[in-house]
């Protein structure tokens, strides 16, 4: 990918600007994460292929981490660009808006 072809970086202070309607994502240095739980680790791995499918459709993709069973944490960013772009808080919005349908119980 070309360096003109690479979305525009922000800066933590953007990025947690854009995520104030989102305050569960925490903006670390170049990164945002997520931590939530789970009832049980069926309802778990159900939320995690929701998102597999929603980042599969706008081709960006999180890091997921399911751990004690019940627990999945998501890490986003974007690799290319080496930090946050919009396309980061756009995938927050979206995993929020699969978690508005169906809250962890």
């Amino acid at each position: 990918m070309a360096a003109s072809d690479r979305p525009a970086a922000l800066t933590p202070e953007d990025a947690y600007r854009a995520l104030k309607a989102h305050p569960a994502w925490i903006v670390e240095r170049d990164r945002i994460h997520r931590d939530l739980r789970f009832g049980s680790f069926t309802a778990a791995m159900e939320f995690v292929n929701r998102v597999a499918a929603v980042a599969e459709s706008v081709g960006h993709h999180p890091n997921v981490r399911l751990h004690e069973w019940c627990f999945v944490e998501l890490e986003i960013y974007s690799h290319v660009s080496g930090g946050l772009t919009a396309r980061d808080v756009e995938l927050a919005t979206a995993i929020d808006a699969i978690i508005d349908e169906r809250p962890p119980t």
